[in-house]
């Protein structure tokens, strides 16, 4: 789904009269986004960065940014949180997560911010496992069972995942995040793959690449903390996410990865998810 968004001059943000009914934080406790309720549907604020008011009836999306948001960062937030978000409302199935190609289907890596999903799928694309997404899993029910389908053809990295990735500095400075846009040393797959394997990655602890599989109930547990949820106080939306939720651990293999963090052993992890997906974990 990708529903044209308009796009207002940049103002500040102004203080709200009530607090939000609901908020995203990072794993340090930052608070990411905030969502509180407008005439008709939602206001998603994203802190010193912009505003989204959505609307239901007529379906709209208007964007607010704060004066120095980019329109790379403007449209990541659109692409990446509001409208994964505002599609699960709608009945559709996203999660927060990348992906890539392999010969036997796609497989995802679902996880915290920061914890290395986009750098991941960037060292598969490099080995020849072409990406998929590199931030929204999208997934849609076929007689396959669940095809992931492709996003943009990049890859949002900060500078150091990205001189890995590339072999030399990219073109922005140190510290700064910025896209790697898709070409023959970073291929990305054009076509739906159906989903063979989730892997959720861990903390980066493990001194080697281990992935053990989960059994249904804890992949389930894992599942929910990365589902894009727009509205936390609609039950009925809920009962059907997580019900979509509790299929997909029912049917797809859900293995916990952790593997150090560090560029030079990602071939190594490369192969051992390989490998393993390919054993059966």
């Amino acid at each position: 789904m990708l529903i044209p968004y308009r796009k207002h001059r940049p103002r500040p943000q102004q203080d709200c009269a009530d607090p939000p009914f609901d908020c995203w934080k990072s794993p340090d406790g930052e608070v990411t986004a905030e969502f509180r309720r407008i005439p008709g549907g939602y206001l998603a604020r994203f802190p010193d960065m912009a505003d989204f008011a959505i609307t239901l009836e007529p379906l709209a999306v208007a964007a607010t940014p704060v004066p120095g948001t980019d329109a790379a960062t403007l449209e990541n937030l659109y692409r990446n949180a509001v409208l994964p978000a505002l599609g699960n409302h709608l009945g559709q199935f996203n999660l927060h997560g990348s992906a890539v190609a392999s010969g036997e289907g796609a497989i995802a890596f679902i996880g915290l911010s920061r914890r290395g999903k986009t750098t991941l799928a960037g060292a598969f694309a490099r080995a020849g496992y072409p990406c998929l997404s590199e931030d929204v899993l999208e997934l849609r029910q076929s007689a396959q069972g669940y095809l992931v389908q492709p996003q943009r053809p990049l890859l949002r990295l900060f500078h150091d995942s990205a001189s890995w990735l590339l072999g030399r500095p990219p073109g922005w400075a140190e510290g700064d995040k910025g896209e790697l846009a898709a070409d023959a040393q970073l291929p990305f797959a054009g076509e739906p793959a159906p989903l063979f394997a989730i892997c959720i990655l861990g903390p980066g602890t493990a001194p080697e690449p281990v992935m053990p599989r989960l059994g249904e109930a804890e992949a389930l547990a894992q599942l929910i903390g990365h589902a894009f949820v727009l509205d936390v106080e609609d039950r009925q939306r809920l009962r059907a996410h997580f019900g979509r939720l509790a299929t997909l651990a029912g049917q797809v293999p859900v293995h916990a990865l952790d593997y150090p963090r560090r560029f030079a052993q990602l071939p190594q992890v490369v192969t051992a998810v390989i490998d393993g997906l390919r054993q059966g974990g």
